[in-house]
């Protein structure tokens, strides 16, 4: 649990490598679409808008641009449900690092590697599981300010024995280092 702590926080505090004045250095958007999950003959479908992130959850995450084919995203998800005077609190935590064929700074497939820590309590209840997974997807760009992603995943939730299968359209703001 420490190592995937120290993993998501590195991801969260790792600086852009510099790409030139004018250039984008990170990307702030959510996902929307649908994540299945199956475990033990069990199937839970997720729709979400936004969701598709972290087990089916709304998610928000910062695509870092660092390197002219890299991204290094980290992701949030959190959730509080109360109702009868008991509340549940959820959090994801989760990145990925994506490959960009032909650079960050064009339209362009990408392959990722993912992993997520989920945290769930409430009612005298708590848990939690980590995730390792792959993306394979395509991001388009439109004019220098908006990134729209078009992609499709797996990720294993292993104390859970979890198979998540998500597919769906991430929008998200583009942010550019000032001259």
């Amino acid at each position: 649990m420490r190592s995937t702590m120290a993993v998501v926080a590195a991801m969260l505090l790792a600086p852009g490598v510099a790409v030139g004045q004018g250039q984008p250095i990170v990307e702030i958007g959510t996902n929307l679409g649908v994540a299945i999950q199956n475990a033990g003959g069990s199937t839970l479908t997720h729709f979400g808008a936004p969701g598709q992130g972290i087990l089916g959850q709304p998610t928000i995450y910062a695509s870092v641009y660092a390197g002219p084919s890299m991204l290094v995203e980290p992701q949030l998800a959190l959730n509080i449900i109360s109702s009868g005077g008991e509340t549940a609190t959820t959090v994801g935590l989760g990145g990925q690092v994506a490959y960009a064929f032909s650079g960050t700074s064009t339209n362009s497939g990408y392959l990722a590697g993912t992993a997520g820590f989920q945290s769930v309590s409430g009612g005298g209840f708590s848990d939690s599981d980590f995730g390792a997974g792959a993306k394979i997807g395509y991001r388009v760009l439109i004019g220098t300010s908006v990134g729209v992603r078009f992609e499709g995943g797996y990720r294993r939730w292993f104390d859970s024995e979890l198979n998540e299968f998500s597919i769906g359209v991430g929008v998200g703001g583009i942010i550019h280092r000032t001259r």
